[in-house]
């Protein structure tokens, strides 16, 4: 009975340690109008789910010259066909391009895929945020790249509109860092170890008490 305990609790364990796996959150030396945030959380093995979330000052996702200023851009590794899926509204399929565009004003280089913002100028933004799936066999959180060309360096670039109602393009350059407060399955790391502890005491104990 002992031995089947320790194998449930390393079952347990090794499940609550791969869902532990923190998520990866882009943030930072950002160049052009401040400011956003992107976080990319590992759905499964073929499947991210990506946040881009306003920050620092930040009001609006806008579009405020399609083409040159796309509402949200980024590229991924050998630039590879992709899905994007579960788009949060009001975005929707039709203002997702697999394509690559080359930013302007300020220019943060050539990116992969992009977004529009739905309708254009900033009479159409909205204050996000940004969700969607995107779904390659095998992505990782370093499957995301910098942007190329002569501009290029940059993870993530999107138009923003700030809070003195000016519009122009930020993007992250800073490599991603885990965010710094536990996740929930990392807490249930731990107390599945505690309860596997207090299981193989307490049956000690009372094999103890059997054989006397």
């Amino acid at each position: 009975m002992i031995k089947r305990i320790i194998v449930l609790c390393g079952i347990a364990f090794l499940a609550s340690t791969l869902s532990a796996r923190a998520d990866e959150l882009f943030v930072g030396s950002q160049a052009g109008l401040c400011c956003f945030n992107v976080n990319l959380h590992q759905v499964n093995t073929n499947e991210m789910e990506v946040t881009a979330t306003l920050t620092g000052g930040a009001q609006w996702f806008v579009d405020t010259g399609r083409g040159q200023h796309p509402g949200f851009a980024f590229s991924l590794k050998g630039n590879p066909a992709i899905t994007i899926t579960n788009i949060s509204s009001p975005w929707s399929s039709t203002d997702v391009h697999l394509a690559s565009v080359t930013t302007g004003g300020p220019g943060m280089g050539t990116f992969d895929y992009f977004f529009d913002n739905p309708g254009p100028g900033g009479s159409a933004h909205n204050d996000g945020p940004l969700d969607f799936d995107i779904t390659l066999a095998g992505i990782t959180f370093n499957s995301f790249v910098k942007s190329s060309g002569g501009d290029g360096g940059y993870y993530f670039a999107a138009d923003i509109m700030n809070i003195n109602n000016c519009t122009g393009m930020s993007g992250i350059s800073s490599d991603p860092t885990p965010p710094p407060v536990p996740e929930p399955s990392s807490l249930l790391m731990l107390g599945t170890g505690f309860l596997c502890a207090v299981g193989m005491v307490r049956r000690r104990i009372m094999a103890g008490v059997a054989r006397c």
